[in-house]
């Protein structure tokens, strides 16, 4: 399985490595499936290969809750990028989730479908998780992208941001 810095955008709508998201394995969106005005689409990649089971829990492996939140922040963040939020860094400020079932090592990967609203620099969100066609969590979300002075392009070398 391909890990995120190797190329698990195969597939994607959008060229998520040309965006603000995390690298290694922070990264959690593995690729855009749909973008489409308010909805935005995309999959995390699992399986028993993944880094998390062994780690999170290893007599009763589950992929963390934190890890959906950020799957879900990460996929607005994506539908920010792609409707002109490129001149800012975007920051979850709100979020609130709902789990029903826990997804495990035989999952080989979690679908999310993002429907966003967004005001001024305000991105409201509600994110569906399926995994195996079964409904595992609500995410609901509010990014916010911060203005920047110095527009974000990761073809040039790093800035130095002073906070």
């Amino acid at each position: 399985m391909p890990t995120p810095s190797q190329g698990s955008a195969r597939g994607s709508l959008i060229d998520i490595d040309r965006t603000f998201l995390p690298i290694g394995h922070m990264r959690q969106i593995s690729r855009v499936t749909r973008f489409e005005g308010p909805v935005i689409e995309g999959e995390v990649d699992l399986g028993p290969g993944h880094w998390v089971f062994p780690e999170h829990f290893p007599t009763d492996p589950i992929f963390p809750a934190s890890l959906m939140i950020e799957a879900a922040g990460q996929l607005v963040a994506v539908w920010a990028w792609e409707s002109g939020g490129r001149c800012g860094r975007p920051r979850l400020v709100r979020v609130g989730a709902e789990f029903k079932s826990p997804v495990g090592p035989t999952t080989d990967r979690i679908t999310l479908r993002a429907e966003v609203r967004r005001k001024r620099h305000l991105h409201f969100s509600e994110v569906q998780i399926r995994a195996a066609g079964i409904h595992v969590a609500t995410v609901n979300a509010v990014l916010a992208v911060l203005p920047d002075l110095i527009p974000f392009s990761p073809l040039t070398e790093t800035k130095a941001v002073l906070l």
